[in-house]
């Protein structure tokens, strides 16, 4: 009876969600409320088996919800099947797009764009016009907890994102990324990954 409740708790969710305009698949895990922004003409597509944690219960870690906003017309973030999100950020004004079985940590930002110049004779600035830079994550990836990943960013398939880390490049598939300013080290069954 309690799994029969659960399940129609979180298809009533899933429902109220595609009413907005997000386009969500088949059974998709959705723990708690996360925070959906999508601009008329944006896409938010999440795909089947996707899991968004935005409760502590299921991530002891999550301090904040799931968060996806698309902040132009032209926006598209895609969440491929078996990708699973805790209480991390997406702000897309181009393109966000995150591989198969790819797992995203608490508090990690996912940044497309930049929303303030800077003029000198005023200071910072609101942009008039915001744009911004693919960021491509691949598959089967692991990025920790509180990383920062920035715009026009491709992260190969297979790789590894320590806690903390910021990526600010490319980081080539198979690799571990860790530390600001971001090192690469190829994975290997001895720090943490499949042999190359």
């Amino acid at each position: 009876m309690k799994i029969k409740v659960i399940k129609l708790i979180y298809s009533i969710k899933a429902f109220i969600y595609r009413i907005k305009g997000i386009q969500i698949g088949k059974k998709t895990f959705i723990s708690g409320f996360p925070w959906f922004y999508r601009k008329k003409g944006s896409k938010i597509v999440i795909g089947d088996r996707v899991t968004l944690h935005s409760k502590r219960r299921y991530n002891t870690l999550i301090t904040n919800q799931v968060s996806i906003s698309t902040i132009t017309p032209e926006a598209v973030v895609e969440l491929h099947e078996n990708c699973g999100l805790s209480g991390c950020k997406i702000v897309c004004a181009n393109k966000v797009s995150i591989g198969k079985y790819t797992m995203i940590g608490p508090d990690t930002v996912i940044y497309d764009c930049k929303q303030h110049e800077y003029d000198e004779n005023v200071g910072w600035l609101g942009c008039k016009k915001v744009t911004g830079k693919p960021i491509i994550i691949g598959e089967r990836c692991f990025i920790g907890m509180r990383c920062i990943i920035l715009k026009g960013v491709t992260i190969g398939d297979n790789c590894v994102i320590s806690a903390g880390t910021i990526i600010t490049q490319d980081v080539p598939a198979g690799h571990l990324a860790k530390g600001n300013p971001a090192t690469y080290t190829p994975l290997s069954p001895r720090n943490g990954g499949p042999s190359y």
